[in-house]
């Protein structure tokens, strides 16, 4: 028989899907919904001191991070729930998991207690984001996925301005009632649910490929936990084993998928151009942002000895940039006046230009010197936030639509435990050094230097100034160390986006290039009847 070969047809990018009935009211909604995952985190930091007293706790380090890695390991696997069950049972189910975990952890007697409930939350909250993430999609406009991008990213962010806000208030009077704020949002949430969402048509894949989502799962909490000892001591066997264990399970993953007919993750996508741009992209925004809202908070604590709500206010440049950003942004490529790859360009080359800033206006001691740097950093990195969820979006495979979308929470997680990571580990060695010099430099004794350190340390983590000279003048040695190091990491942070922002520029030019060619043979050689059987 014969048969004429088709051109190739365009790959679909998400599976079928009912349309939204009211899209600007769902699109909102689902900016909440993300929300409530991103405030999560800021409110447990916060409670985390009075939890930590209230329930004696000997290490705060697994409390402020098992929800994160619970989160990390299991949002791809929840994503393929959803795509099996149904996007919206799996989004209420999450929910309700994330209430119970936020309860445990409000009833709490205990550190196993508070940490069963942390890590219960982590795995409900990475659920609901990778669901409301998902959901873009069917809430989008034809042609607006950019649009309604910039749109859900300036809701989240104006939500988790509000709902931070809210659960630091709480955290000040008791450190229970803050773990109260996400459930009361979950609960209003899942009853609006089924009014805004449709439901949608459930995909079966061959197989759950249960060894598969074990060993990402634990490649990822593995990587993770060895980043976060890394903060602590370069050296440490913790570090240094998990992070080994981690990239071996991760390699492992990979050789396993890329062989398994029936795998859940089509690893296939790493050699995809596009798909390697949007994690660059997710690189800029996840790495720039944990970068500076970790080291300003804690220069302007430590060095211009503001308050936590004084704190809070002056953060608010950086979230308004970013709000403003992501909706003009949005709507400037939707409307086709500006390429996805002009946007990552740009979104690295703001936030590199606003890191320098910052760097440079580092001793600043009023809110306005620190303005411009906090408002370039703050648009930029959400100018990359932009096509760092549409390209994925688009390159999702309808088969894998759910852990190909979800996978854009686990990508961030791990580049904010990098920014974390790396920068903690930059500016705490270089601030030692730089005391230690300055200390020995003036004439202090080796074996005394040590005692002023630990008066620094003092001072870090209970904001107890030194009453001796040598802890004094270890303390303004320090603040100027301090100082030299954030600024320091500012430029390597600035080179790093920047870097980042290029080489996506490049590979989304090179697949559109690539693009066009394939159009144009496709035209001079129109397609061929062929004989087969």
């Amino acid at each position: 028989m014969s048969a004429t070969t088709p051109a190739a047809s365009p790959k679909p990018s998400s599976p079928a899907q009912t349309p939204v009935a009211r899209p600007g009211l769902a699109l909102a909604f689902l900016g909440v919904l993300g929300a409530l995952q991103g405030t999560d985190p800021n409110i447990a930091s916060t409670a985390l001191v009075g939890a930590s007293r209230g329930l004696d706790m000997t290490s705060t380090s697994l409390a402020a991070s098992i929800s994160t890695l619970a989160l990390a390991a299991t949002a791809i696997s929840t994503g393929l729930l959803a795509d099996s069950l149904g996007r919206r049972k799996v989004l209420q189910a999450a929910l309700v998991v994330t209430i119970v975990g936020d309860l445990i952890v409000f009833l709490a007697p205990d550190t196993a207690v508070y940490l069963l409930g942390r890590a219960i939350a982590g795995v409900g909250l990475g659920a609901v984001y990778g669901a409301a993430f998902a959901y873009i999609r069917a809430a989008a406009k034809p042609g607006k996925l950019a649009a309604a991008m910039g749109f859900f990213t300036a809701v989240l962010m104006v939500t988790t301005m509000i709902l931070t806000f809210v659960g630091g208030a709480l955290s000040s009077l008791e450190w229970r009632t803050a773990f109260l704020v996400i459930p009361v949002g979950c609960a209003i949430s899942f009853f609006i649910v089924p009014i805004l969402l449709p439901k949608e048509p459930r995909l079966k894949l061959p197989s759950k490929d249960i060894v598969g989502q074990l060993l990402l799962a634990l490649g990822i909490i593995g990587l993770l936990v060895g980043i976060g000892e890394l903060g602590k001591s370069l050296t440490s066997p913790i570090a240094l084993g998990s992070i080994g264990v981690g990239l071996l399970l991760l390699v492992a993953w990979f050789i396993y998928e890329g062989r398994n007919e029936n795998r859940f993750f089509p690893v296939s996508l790493f050699k995809n151009p596009v798909f390697i741009a949007a994690i660059l992209a997710g690189f800029v925004y996840n790495f720039g942002n944990s970068v500076v809202f970790l080291q300003v908070t804690n220069l302007w604590q430590y060095v211009n000895g503001l308050k936590t709500l004084e704190v809070a206010m002056w953060q608010l440049p950086l979230l308004l940039a970013g709000i403003v950003a992501g909706l003009v942004t949005g709507r400037l490529m939707s409307a086709g006046k500006l390429k996805a790859r002009m946007v990552l360009l740009l979104g690295g080359l703001v936030t590199a230009i606003g890191l320098v800033v910052l760097g440079l206006t580092h001793g600043a001691t009023s809110f306005w010197g620190f303005l411009p740097g906090e408002f370039l950093v703050g648009a930029g990195v959400v100018i990359a936030a932009v096509p760092y969820g549409s390209l994925i979006l688009k390159e999702a495979p309808a088969k894998y639509f759910g852990p190909v979308s979800s996978s854009r929470l686990t990508f961030g997680q791990f580049f904010y435990a990098i920014g974390f990571a790396a920068s903690t580990i930059v500016i705490d060695k270089m601030t030692i050094g730089g005391t230690t010099a300055k200390l020995e430099a003036a004439g202090v004794p080796a074996t005394q230097v040590g005692t002023g350190l630990d008066a620094v340390t003092t001072y870090a983590a209970q904001s107890t100034a030194p009453t001796t000279s040598l802890g004094k003048e270890a303390l303004a040695d320090a603040t100027a160390s301090y100082g030299i190091a954030f600024a320091t990491m500012m430029y390597i942070t600035a080179v790093l986006v920047l870097l980042g922002g290029l080489a996506g520029f490049f590979l989304l030019k090179r697949a559109a290039d690539r693009a066009d060619d394939e159009a144009l043979e496709s035209v001079k050689h129109p397609a061929e009847s062929t004989s087969v059987g």
